[in-house]
């Protein structure tokens, strides 16, 4: 807690970087989930449309691991790879190239989202009115409230413009991000939610979960939703997973 120097003054909380995090387990989550199982329908829509194509798998298959869908792809049939480093793959010179549509980011209903962005709850905090958020105190809770401070920043890629902007998945829906993103952490206005140390919390994944769209993301800061998911962080583990 920041201390006040006149009583009428708004009472500030410390910014994210100035929080002492404890009780939370080594290791924080920060996780890339990456479904093959909707990657694996993405690449079947996109072979019936066009036939033989090529998928792009630049800049590490656009933050999705190419390690990961790399095998997918080879198993489903796909004819060619454009790459941006050497690959021991076939080529794509004249194929179909299939990028956005293939992670599910091309905001086509047809086509499911890959990846899905996970952080944890690490503080907690119940906060009155006029509580200024994070540097520069760009944000004031407009009445008492609760906040939740979430270990993921723009170190980890989420874009700085997603403050004040975004909303994250917590508990039982969509919150607003309040204040700037911070190197390793955002803070979220969750309200009367029940929310805990530990839970998770969604930056984007598949809206029809009711998660907030990567594209919703790229939108409201300003880039391509593949650029978006090309910036998610080496810190970031990318998991990848089967259901079907």
């Amino acid at each position: 807690m920041r201390p006040t120097h006149r009583a009428a003054s708004p009472r500030p909380i410390a910014h994210p970087e100035e929080r002492i995090i404890a009780g939370t387990a080594p290791g924080l989550r920060r996780e890339a989930r990456i479904d093959l199982d909707a990657f694996a329908a993405n690449l079947r829509a996109l072979i019936a449309r066009f036939g033989s194509i090529a998928l792009d798998v630049r800049a590490d298959a656009h933050g999705h691991s190419l390690d990961l869908v790399a095998p997918i792809a080879v198993e489903l049939g796909v004819s060619g790879f454009l790459s941006s480093e050497p690959i021991e793959l076939p080529a794509a010179d004249g194929l179909q190239l299939v990028s956005a549509a293939a992670y599910g980011v091309d905001g086509d209903p047809g086509t499911r989202p890959v990846m899905t962005l996970v952080a944890e709850v690490v503080s907690v905090k119940a906060v009155p009115a006029g509580s200024g958020v994070s540097y520069g105190y760009s944000y004031r809770t407009p009445g008492d409230t609760t906040l939740s401070l979430v270990g993921l920043g723009y170190a980890d890629g989420v874009p700085r413009l997603a403050s004040n902007r975004a909303s994250v998945w917590i508990a039982d829906g969509p919150h607003p991000l309040v204040g700037r993103v911070a190197m390793d952490q955002l803070v979220v206005e969750t309200g009367g939610a029940s929310v805990a140390i530990g839970d998770e919390a969604v930056v984007f994944g598949d809206p029809v979960l009711g998660h907030p769209s990567a594209c919703q993301l790229a939108e409201q800061t300003g880039r391509t939703a593949l650029e978006l998911t090309a910036g998610i962080g080496k810190r970031v583990r990318r998991i990848g997973a089967r259901h079907d």
